[in-house]
């Protein structure tokens, strides 16, 4: 079993001077269920003025075991890419959703999503959000719940798009998944799925890819990256060969500072751009 404790202590692998001296609000509930209340923390930069607004960067965490989801938003690795974001003048959001459990229930997280970034938007004022300047920035096995966020119905407020080490395309993975996950299922939450449907229409896209990663979701993003060549969409990508999945944590050397440091000026300047 993960260590809670272990995942609080975690840190990105990239620092910058005083990044944890920025302001934050925690545990607002932006959405309130049966049996628990989703919460959220907004990250400010030190130097953001109270009544101004700042473009954002919504984290949409990874999945986890049942014990660990609940308190997501709080874990070392998000509290520091909030802390590293806030350092480039933007704002960052942390928040917390229900597990997908291998996708079987990835609606009901997807429209926990949904209803962070219409909470986001319609507090904008109070949250000090320009809410027509996002970046949905999603991990792992967030990537289905980001990417459908950031690409459904081609959103003209999401600005950019960060995409670390995920599956792109869920229809290449039918025979990894539970029999009752649809093929809709499977077509609404893959981002290539949206890159065809919009083509180079889809906002500016950064991508990291870490070489020791599982063949089959790298094989995801190769096609990814290969059709967004096709249609001339504004795609970056970056490869770790030496990256194992999770690197920004697990991989202390030069080549993940140098991916971070670049996805940071990356969100930096198109959210501003």
């Amino acid at each position: 079993m993960l260590d809670l404790e272990r995942l609080y202590a975690e840190r990105v692998v990239y620092s910058v001077p005083d990044m944890d001296r920025g302001g934050v609000r925690e545990d607002l509930v932006y959405r309130t269920l049966e049996d628990q209340e989703l919460k959220l923390d907004v990250y400010y930069p030190r130097d953001y003025v109270l009544g101004e607004k700042r473009p954002a960067v919504v984290l949409v965490h990874g999945e986890w075991p049942p014990h660990i989801i609940r308190h997501s938003k709080d874990l070392g690795v998000y509290i520091t890419w909030a802390q590293l974001i806030v350092s480039t003048g933007v704002i960052a959001v942390n928040f917390n959703h229900r597990a997908t459990e291998r996708l079987t229930k990835v609606r009901d997280a997807a429209s926990d999503v949904a209803n962070l970034i219409a909470y986001l938007r319609y507090n904008a004022d109070d949250l000090g959000i320009d809410e027509t300047r996002l970046c949905v920035w999603a991990f792992s096995a967030g990537m289905p719940l980001g990417m459908w966020a950031a690409l459904k119905d081609d959103p003209d407020y999401v600005r950019c798009i960060v995409a670390y080490y995920g599956v792109m395309d869920l229809q290449q993975s039918r025979d990894l998944l539970p029999d009752d996950v649809s093929s809709d299922t499977l077509r609404d939450f893959s981002a290539l799925y949206y890159l065809q449907k919009y083509a180079d229409k889809i906002a500016p896209t950064f991508i990291a890819k870490a070489g020791l990663d599982n063949a089959h979701l790298n094989s995801t993003i190769d096609s990814f990256v290969a059709e967004a060549q096709r249609v001339g969409a504004r795609v970056e990508m970056m490869l770790h060969s030496e990256g194992h999945h999770g690197f920004d944590v697990l991989d202390d050397n030069d080549r993940s500072r140098d991916i971070i440091r670049r996805t940071l000026a990356f969100v930096r300047d198109t959210l501003n751009g």
